[in-house]
């Protein structure tokens, strides 16, 4: 009577989950959709679509490899060491540690880190939430800073300085209050610890090295596939929200509501949403309204500024959007969205605010 019943239960676990044929069917309908959206030709497949998704895939597989790499050859203990001074603060375990510190090289790997803890029951739900907007802060933030100095600094000169500044200062602001959040939501790390040591030493019984060919099996057959059935459909309606015009639409439906009476007309509306479309020609049009005089250095400074604040959105669905679903599934994914980006955008108007008001 047993053994008929581990065989269902067997059975049982290998069906697709409901899901995954929603997705199917979804993936299949954008694909038709690429057939009759007005531009779209085989150059701008390869382009935007096929490019893109082999590019993120790929820097996928290679962070779960990593993540299998350090857990399989007990190298968290050593990467937690480097941020568990600051980890202790908010009383984050070593797995959030081990994702931090990873965040300042990698987002992506990063946040596999801590999925892959949170689906292993390593961390708890509050935890993972929390760790994830963590590394929106700082980590994440230098990660992308020599990019910023570069186009920011020979376009826009002192402005420019002030604006990285100040977007450097929101960054540890968003840090901080995370930190805050932590050690008030979360109980001290030691329960988890030793959760993580007695997980450990089941490990432990089995080589290093079989233990990440277990893992890579694991990550890279099972959850790579589960990626890439998020990530496919929602590039592709990406693409074709674009070709459709839909963020030129949210673009100039958003003119209407915007009124910031310490910055002209003439400069808010180019700048503002010439970093809706893109940052680089938002920089541009800033530096050259601050050159023929239209904008003053204070002006510039809050227009990048309110710039940064309204292109959140957008930003958010043309880039994150994917990346987010696919790594931590579609409610997870778009929760942790959401609460990055409302902390990004606080962070921004605070001392956009702040330095409004000093100078």
């Amino acid at each position: 009577m047993v053994q008929p019943s581990k065989q269902n239960n067997v059975k049982h676990k290998k069906r697709p989950k409901p899901a995954a044929y929603v997705w199917a069917a979804i993936t299949f309908l954008s694909i038709g959709f690429l057939f009759i959206a007005p531009g779209v030709d085989l150059p701008l497949i390869v382009h935007r679509i096929v490019w893109p998704l082999s590019r993120l895939l790929i820097i996928m597989a290679l962070s779960l490899g990593l993540s299998a790499l350090v857990e399989g050859m007990g190298w968290s203990e050593i990467v937690a060491r480097l941020s568990r001074p600051l980890m202790r603060i908010g009383n984050f375990s070593d797995w959030s540690g081990t994702a931090f510190t990873t965040a300042f090289l990698s987002g992506v790997a990063a946040n596999t880190i801590l999925w892959n803890a949170y689906k292993e029951k390593k961390l708890s739900r509050r935890e993972m939430l929390l760790a994830a907007l963590l590394n929106l802060g700082f980590p994440s933030y230098t990660l992308h800073l020599p990019i910023t100095i570069a186009i920011i600094i020979p376009l826009v000169g002192t402005a420019g300085l002030i604006y990285v500044s100040l977007t450097l200062m929101a960054a540890l602001l968003r840090t901080v209050i995370v930190l805050i959040l932590g050690r008030l939501i979360l109980s001290s790390p030691k329960k988890m610890e030793e959760q993580g040591k007695e997980y450990q030493n089941k490990e432990e019984l089995e080589p290093g090295k079989k233990r990440v060919k277990k893992l890579l099996s694991q990550y890279l057959s099972g959850r790579l596939g589960q990626i890439a059935m998020y990530t496919v459909p929602i590039y592709i309606m990406v693409v074709l929200l674009q070709q459709w015009e839909f963020f030129e639409w949210l673009q100039d439906k958003s003119a209407s509501i915007i009124a910031i009476e310490a910055l002209p007309v003439e400069g808010i509306s180019v700048v503002v949403f010439s970093i809706v479309a893109e940052f680089t020609a938002g920089a541009a049009a800033a530096g050259a309204m601050l050159s023929a005089g239209v904008l003053t250095v204070k002006e510039t400074v809050l227009a990048l500024l309110f710039g940064s604040v309204i292109a959140t959105p957008v930003r958010a669905l043309r880039h994150q959007l994917p990346r987010y679903l696919g790594i931590f599934q579609p409610k997870m994914g778009i929760i942790i969205l959401m609460m990055g980006q409302t902390l990004r955008v606080i962070s921004v108007v605070i001392v956009g605010i702040i330095y409004f008001l000093m100078y």
